[in-house]
């Protein structure tokens, strides 16, 4: 597998560098190298071979140019701060033939494990923003070549066969403002379709609205309007609870869970809680899923009718066991 870094010279360490302006200069970037293959494979599971392989091959004929240097950014930039999350923690302790031991010296204090923490995080959050940049570049790609590899991986095709097919669809129940999560969310709402919707609504009618989603028909009946609509909220927070114990907290928007970290000296200095807030914040997304799951019953079922031509005898009185006239 060929790398978007120079691997026979000195120019793999300035790369590196200039992507990550907060690491020292001197950090050797053959010291990242295999960490950098593996963040590299996570980069092509999400653009595809396809994409990736046109960005080699500007990397390797002219990677000066303005639009070879926007790709290959774009795509490097992620893979590099992957890496670098990879490798800090083991790099944070100097491996002897005498076991690990703690790296200090005069002109350097270590760092409370709660700022390993903050940093850590910090970090995670930066990956996934350049994951998101990666992909809004990618779909907003001028060149033929690009945006007809990117359209035909299997990550731009996600969420193509779903009811929420878009950020905007999501955002209208829920703001994530990210394409990069929705694909991360596709698990759960493949889930609700399956397992809530289709139950709830028949084969055909979820059949019928699939079709006419995929055409682009437009829809003028008002009930299959208001299905679909409660069809896709109930979609968004049961996906939103599925990926409670599925995903890391740091992929989603501030504020969806708040959580709370303290100055002691302990990787693990979180605010201790009563119960789970993950699992505090599933059940009240799982909540408002079911309370939609309600209305969409009621729309689909079918209006009670009197049969007008039978009398109701009112001497009659109905229950389990008698009746008296």
């Amino acid at each position: 597998m060929e790398l978007l870094f120079d691997e026979t010279g000195t120019r793999g360490s300035s790369e590196l560098k200039e992507l990550l302006g907060f690491i020292d200069a001197d950090l050797n970037y053959k010291n990242l190298k295999s960490d950098i293959r593996t963040a590299t494979r996570d980069v092509i599971d999400l653009i595809g071979n396809e994409v990736y392989a046109i960005a080699i091959a500007a990397y390797n004929t002219d990677p000066v140019s303005n639009a070879n240097k926007e790709l290959i950014y774009a795509i490097r930039y992620p893979i590099a701060v992957n890496a670098y999350m990879l490798h800090a923690p083991s790099n944070d302790l100097a491996h002897t033939n005498n076991g690990r031991k703690m790296r200090q010296d005069d002109h350097q204090k270590l760092p409370f494990e709660w700022m390993l923490d903050r940093d850590n995080a910090s970090l995670e959050k930066r990956y996934y923003r350049a994951l998101e940049d990666l992909i809004r570049f990618l779909d907003d790609a001028t060149d033929t070549i690009l945006k007809t590899a990117w359209i035909g991986s299997n990550s731009y095709k996600l969420t193509h066969n779903l009811f929420i097919r878009t950020v905007n669809d999501f955002d209208r129940f829920f703001l994530i403002k990210s394409r990069y999560l929705l694909m991360k969310l596709v698990g759960g709402l493949e889930d609700c379709e399956q397992y809530e919707i289709r139950p709830r609504i028949g084969k055909d009618k979820f059949d019928s609205l699939k079709t006419k989603l995929k055409a682009n028909t437009a829809i003028t009946d008002e009930k299959e309007i208001e299905l679909i609509r409660l069809i896709k909220k109930a979609s968004v927070v049961y996906s939103l609870a599925w990926a409670m114990q599925r995903l890391s907290v740091n992929m989603f928007p501030d504020g969806i869970l708040q959580h709370y970290t303290s100055d002691k000296a302990t990787t693990r200095g979180q605010k201790p809680t009563l119960k789970s807030e993950t699992e505090a914040a599933r059940q009240a997304f799982m909540s408002d899923a079911k309370k939609v799951f309600i209305e969409i019953e009621l729309l689909v079922a079918p209006t009670p009718t009197i049969d007008e031509l039978t009398p109701i005898n009112p001497n009659i009185i109905y229950g389990d066991s008698f009746l008296s006239a």
